[in-house]
């Protein structure tokens, strides 16, 4: 799957990790892993940093062009152990004047890596403004091109075409543009991407055929978008390159997986991967006629005759909603029209469970009164609250660790989950400064969609470090010091 980290102070997108000062370098690192074809394969990390140009500093040349100097580290390390890594200058593009500077610029390497858990520490520093602390991101990352069929990293695309000679941007005869990030917003109507399927020959047997789904599915609700879904069969082949676009035009605003699902002769998955994205259509709308068709004297909603009870109970819904579901409950709960309630309310959990939604609804309700038992506040019912939240969409973590007493931090969580859908080894943290009010807010997460600041720590130490110049918040960490617990918990939790 490719990951993406956003250095910037502003709002997170997918994953996202924040390091921006004011007015210095800003930049988005992602990256994805392929094979390297031939008889001696390898795979191999693709990395991808963007620069935004106008946050770098410039300095003129001797032909009186303007440029900016980036120095880059990547490292690939297990444990203390280096695996690949690289060391390098990169020179901005060349510009007349430094009065109206904009827009972006890309740099593309590549890494042959074993399959393998790895630590990626990316460091950047600003050659021309070195006043500024180089950012050091970190993130993890799994290696997994195994010797049977299976899919590259999905990459999403700007653009794609025939590559006339090989280059940095070349793949298989294309020369590609990878997105930025995976943010489609409303003027953007086409989702272009790209993927490579490796030992389909091998394992299949040469000239057998396969299917090859490709399909979008909500991300909060994993539901299967039927409009959105596109079959083909495939000729086995020891690479295949896909490159492919997706109507979006009509896709609603909200989090997604776009995923590719390869199937044999008999049905059976063989092969998938998914690319995470977020769209914005901020003119899509419910379809009321939908809701108009459903008898509420025949369905379970219909029995909920009061009111305020169902309205309450549509509010316990947002955390597993999606964004155009979420929109037209907050307006309809400010409305007395219970009809309407009840069929958007059975609506909802029958394209949940078309079986039986009713107990979707029961099981769920149990899930929120247990929230509100175990994280409400003063002000807030559990289910709105960070950790009711992440409860009601996840489900209970496998381990939680409560730190409410160490010297010098804010009392905090670190929620531990072995698995969450695809994704593993995924974890989020909490923090309150005041642990009588019970208001823990989710300050950082390394799932996909939430909230991702490297600097996490620092607002945990705040309460000591904050108080000095020295330990501003600026730094990349606080310091080390007797007592302080929290990286240790994350990384090994207890």
């Amino acid at each position: 799957m490719k990951k993406i980290v956003l250095i910037s102070l502003m709002a997170m997108l997918g994953s996202v990790v924040c390091a921006q000062q004011q007015k210095t370098l800003n930049s988005y690192i992602s990256y994805a892993t392929f094979d390297m074809p031939g008889d001696e394969s390898k795979p191999y990390v693709e990395t991808y940093i963007t620069y935004d140009k106008s946050s770098l500093a410039y300095i003129k040349d001797a032909q009186g062009q303007y440029s900016a100097t980036i120095n880059v580290t990547v490292l690939f390390k297990q444990g203390e152990s280096i695996k690949n890594f690289g060391k390098y200058s990169l020179t901005s593009p060349s510009e007349a004047d430094t009065a109206n500077i904009n827009g972006f610029f890309m740099d593309v390497q590549r890494y042959l890596l074993d399959n393998g858990n790895y630590t990626l520490e990316v460091v950047l520093e600003d050659e021309n403004n070195k006043k500024d602390t180089p950012f050091i991101v970190e993130d993890q990352l799994v290696v997994d091109i195994p010797q049977k069929f299976c899919f590259s990293s999905i990459l999403g695309l700007e653009s794609y075409w025939k590559a006339k000679k090989e280059s940095a941007t070349s793949k298989n005869g294309y020369d590609i543009i990878p997105m930025i990030l995976p943010y489609y917003p409303e003027n953007m109507n086409k989702l272009t991407f790209y993927a490579e399927i490796y030992h389909a020959k091998e394992q299949l047997g040469d000239g057998q055929k396969y299917l090859l789904n490709t399909y979008i599915c909500e991300f909060e609700s994993n539901t299967v978008l039927t409009n959105f879904y596109v079959t083909k069969r495939m000729n086995a082949k020891d690479i295949d390159v896909i490159i492919n676009s997706m109507d979006i035009t009509n896709l609603p605003s909200g989090n997604y997986y776009l995923i590719l699902e390869a199937r044999d002769r008999n049905n059976e998955i063989i092969g998938l991967n998914r690319y995470f994205f977020q769209r914005s259509n901020p003119y899509y709308q419910i379809d009321s006629s939908i809701l108009a068709a459903v008898n509420t004297d025949a369905v379970f909603s219909g029995k909920i005759s009061d009111t305020d009870t169902i309205r309450e109970y549509i509010k316990t819904l947002s955390p597993i909603s999606t964004y155009v579901e979420k929109d037209y409950a907050e307006e309809l709960v400010k409305t007395d029209d219970l009809k309407t309630m009840q069929q958007f309310f059975y609506t909802f959990w029958s394209s949940r469970n078309k079986t039986n939604p009713q107990q979707a609804w029961l099981d769920y309700y149990s899930q929120v009164q247990r929230v509100n038992s175990s994280f409400s506040t003063i002000s807030s019912k559990g289910y709105e609250t960070d950790r009711g939240i992440v409860f009601l969409k996840y489900g209970a973590p496998d381990r939680i660790v409560q730190s409410y007493f160490e010297p010098g931090a804010y009392p905090y969580e670190i929620w531990h989950y072995y698995t969450l859908g695809s994704q593993r080894n995924k974890k989020f943290v909490f923090m309150t400064t005041d642990i009588v009010t019970n208001d823990f807010r989710l300050i950082h997460s390394d799932a996909f969609g939430e909230i991702n600041n490297f600097r996490w720590t620092t607002e945990i130490y705040k309460r000591t470090y904050g108080l000095y110049n020295d330990y501003g918040v600026d730094d990349a960490a606080n310091p080390n010091s007797y007592g302080d617990k929290a990286k240790d918990y994350y990384d090994m939790p207890r």
